[in-house]
């Protein structure tokens, strides 16, 4: 059993990212529950352990991760690759747009 199997769902305020080898790691209220490999305003991959996944994690670590290119002066943040479903869905909601011409999404900041 994880902590994870307590709850429904995050809350945004509980998400928090850390400097890690490939970029950042994502906490919830300190505990690692998953990744984010990329520098500000660059997002290569974002992963969430499978017992938390449904659970606003995903998209909590998301926006931590625009603030933080934004507070690092960033005028947009970007991805290059093909993404799951679910996330392509967040990206969408959180108004990234598809790069034209090009694999990947991009909001301006």
């Amino acid at each position: 059993m994880t902590a994870a199997d307590d709850v429904n769902s995050v809350d945004p305020a509980a998400v928090s990212l850390t400097e890690a080898m490939l970029g950042y790691d994502i906490l919830v209220d300190g505990t690692c529950v998953g990744a984010i490999e990329g520098v500000p305003g660059e997002l290569e991959y974002l992963t969430v352990e499978l017992h938390w996944e449904n659970k606003g994690v995903g998209r909590a670590a998301l926006n931590e991760f625009i603030e933080l290119s934004r507070t690092e002066g960033c005028s947009e943040v970007s991805t290059n690759n093909a993404t799951h479903p679910a996330m392509k869905h967040i990206l969408e909601t959180e108004g990234f747009e598809r790069r034209s011409g090009e694999i990947g999404w991009v909001t301006e900041l």
